[in-house]
């Protein structure tokens, strides 16, 4: 057991996941909690958790995946008490109803992430930066290279690129996670009148954020044909399917944060790649530590070191909360998640 906190009368401490101490809430636990805190619908690890406290948006998009465990739903901006915490969810810009948390007992505060991004969404709330004494932060693009273009360049070059391989009679296939970036893409594909045809696995998601009121329209299924002039839309799994070669002369692209790593489109195995994520980037996750005014900062995820490091060498009071764990972003296994 690790205890994160020594001197504030507001602890976390790390077992087996994020617990705060003298409390039954845990944060994004991958150990079966009484109550847990499930900051997004990415969250798929089959922890039978006795109950968890989420959004309605997140538990619908859990679905089946909740399994038996109770939910205590909570929307935005809502407080309530747990005991002798005072507990508010807000918004946190990853999926609709991702959800960081601010946690409150007497004056001390705590405040957890998850995933979280700071650029403009199509489909998920606005992130807000929340101030805090202790800060756990996500940390997944928190190496000094790792910064993304502004979204909206990012966007314009990936509808003129679509725009360009249509024109040229190609068939344009973007390649994007299935839960959350299909979703981004398919929404500025159809906000730009392009028709998409997207995966059965994508397009079933779609129905489930139709179903929460963020309307995906424009979409059709794709049964391994392409229609004229649309965009087919993909997950990553799927580049090496044999249906690609038999659609009308392909043009390959993902959308992905490793798109900022060197090589990637070689190393991801398609002709272009663009830098869009719904995770924050170098830039992002130092201006939420400054804004956040936090004396003590926890990293978790695949840089929580590296970025700990760089924040100690600023003076601050900044450790990565788990082990490190090493993650190869172009393992053709992995790249659902590197989003």
């Amino acid at each position: 057991m690790t205890r994160a906190t020594q001197s504030t009368q507001l602890q976390i401490e790390y077992l087996q996941g994020i617990h705060v101490v003298d409390s039954v809430l845990w944060l994004d636990a991958p150990r079966p909690a009484d109550l847990c805190f499930v900051s997004h619908a990415h969250l798929d690890r089959g922890v039978a958790h006795r109950k968890i406290l989420a959004t309605r948006a997140t538990a619908a998009l859990l679905g089946r995946r909740r399994r038996k465990a109770a939910s205590l739903l909570c929307p935005f901006g809502r407080r309530f008490a747990l005991g002798d915490l005072d507990i508010v969810l807000h918004p946190a810009g990853h999926l609709p109803g991702s959800a960081q948390i601010l946690v409150r007992r007497d004056r001390d505060r705590l405040a957890y992430t998850g995933d979280f991004s700071l650029d403009r969404s199509r489909t998920a709330e606005p992130a807000t930066i929340l101030e805090a004494d202790t800060l756990v932060l996500e940390c997944h693009y928190g190496l000094p290279h790792q910064v993304f273009p502004p979204r909206p360049e990012v966007e314009a070059a990936l509808l003129a690129w679509v725009g360009q391989m249509l024109q040229s009679g190609r068939t344009p296939v973007l390649f994007a996670s299935i839960l959350g970036k299909a979703q981004e893409l398919a929404r500025l594909l159809g906000d730009a009148g392009h028709r998409i045809q997207v995966h059965r696995s994508i397009h079933d998601i779609c129905r489930a954020y139709d179903a929460i009121g963020v309307k995906i329209p424009g979409i059709r299924r794709f049964n391994g044909r392409a229609e004229t002039d649309a965009v087919v839309l993909l997950p990553p799994g799927l580049r090496g399917s044999a249906t690609i070669p038999r659609l009308r002369d392909p043009a390959t692209a993902m959308a992905t944060g490793a798109a900022v790593e060197p090589d990637a489109p070689l190393r991801l195995g398609v002709e272009t790649v663009f830098p869009l994520s719904g995770h924050a980037d170098h830039a992002g996750l130092r201006r939420y530590v400054k804004d956040s005014g936090a004396d003590r900062i926890f990293l978790v995820g695949r840089s929580a070191a590296a970025f700990a490091a760089q924040l100690r060498d600023l003076g601050m009071d900044a450790w990565p909360l788990q082990p490190a764990q090493q993650l190869d972003l172009f393992h053709p296994g992995r790249l659902g998640a590197a989003s």
